[in-house]
């Protein structure tokens, strides 16, 4: 079963699952292609804070991943 947890870096995510930023990115955090970035920030940043951050919808992000067969974890946080 592949996990999201919210609570987790994003970093650790996205080494973890091939279509993690590819699916970022359709959601609209797209400063996680900037080079760099997901090395530096990905590393400190959790998806509640970057949900928060980038003022993007928290339950289209759950939404989304759920869809691409996601388990999602501490969202509600």
């Amino acid at each position: 079963m592949k996990v999201i947890d919210f609570n987790l870096p994003i970093k650790q995510l996205a080494d973890q699952y091939d279509d993690f930023v590819p699916l970022m990115v359709k959601l609209g955090f797209t400063k996680i292609k900037i080079p760099g970035m997901l090395e530096s920030v990905g590393r400190l940043v959790n998806l509640n804070k970057g949900c928060r951050a980038m003022g993007i919808d928290k339950d289209k992000v759950v939404a989304t991943f759920r869809d691409h067969g996601f388990e999602v974890i501490n969202h509600d946080n």
